[in-house]
């Protein structure tokens, strides 16, 4: 699967900018295999992007990820090439938004930077790094090009961390950002699916506090475990903690956004 190219940005579907990238990993190696794993990001949103990247990787662990969401672009960050404990494969801008991916994979191994003259002879368009030097680096792993041959090591505590704050223990409560609302209004929380034991949250109940709102809600296996309109926790298909409304929306209904702190208890 490692030739398989797994693509984020916040291009859209409007303009050219999606279908050029394919050309240019086709060209580049004609056994790379992309697969559109979402281009309707909002315009300039690093947080979505890590939030939609790292769901990729829980779904597709071995493919090779191209994450593009890159406000600045051509203004000095580095594109990077990412290799996590796991060995997947991120390429991206160090803006933060490959290393929510990169902490679900096990934490960075090793990260190289990406050198355009290592790849194409041509000067990269200073506005389109995802055309002139990320998407090219993501072919070249595909058709197996080693990362230490993109570019020179960085040291990983150099790299711009995740956009969210860790999740942290407060005495019998687990504190995690809000990472995203999906289509939904439901709310993914930064608590993974594995965590949950550890952190002593295997309940039939939780309590999930946003400031002075304070939510009891069964903590079920699927939305149908509750009545239409009701409040659930679940582990949703990312493999991330939810608040979800059956048949409505939890984002909507509490005025929660991404970002924001929740405190989480068993009851």
């Amino acid at each position: 699967m490692q030739n398989i190219v797994c693509f984020v940005s916040d291009f859209g579907l409007e303009d050219t900018w999606v279908g050029v990238c394919h050309a240019v990993i086709h060209r580049a190696c004609p056994l790379a295999r992309v697969v559109d794993l979402g281009h309707q990001i909002p315009p300039f949103d690093i947080k979505k992007g890590a939030a939609v990247a790292a769901a990729g990787v829980y779904q597709l662990p071995e493919a090779i990820h191209l994450v593009v969401v890159d406000p600045g672009v051509g203004g000095g960050r580095k594109d990077l090439c990412i290799t996590a404990r796991s060995g997947t494969r991120l390429v991206g801008p160090d803006n933060g938004v490959l290393m929510l991916a990169a902490e679900r994979l096990g934490g960075v191994e090793e990260v190289y930077a990406v050198e355009s003259s290592r790849i194409d002879f041509r000067k990269p368009l200073r506005t389109f790094h995802a055309r002139d030097v990320l998407a090219p680096a993501a072919a070249a792993l595909a058709c197996g090009v080693q990362p230490s041959s993109l570019g020179d090591p960085i040291d990983p505590e150099m790299l711009v961390p995740a956009p969210f704050s860790p999740t942290v223990s407060d005495g019998e409560f687990v504190v995690a950002p809000v990472l995203e609302r999906d289509r939904f209004g439901s709310l993914r929380l930064r608590i993974a699916a594995e965590e949950i034991d550890e952190r002593g949250l295997q309940s039939e109940r939780l309590e999930v506090s946003f400031g002075h709102l304070a939510l009891e809600v069964p903590f079920a296996g699927t939305f149908a475990d509750v009545e239409e309109g009701e409040p659930v926790a679940l582990i949703d298909s990312s493999g991330w903690l939810t608040l979800a409304i059956r048949m409505g929306s939890a984002a909507e209904r509490y005025g929660i956004e991404p970002g924001v702190s929740a405190r989480v208890r068993a009851i």
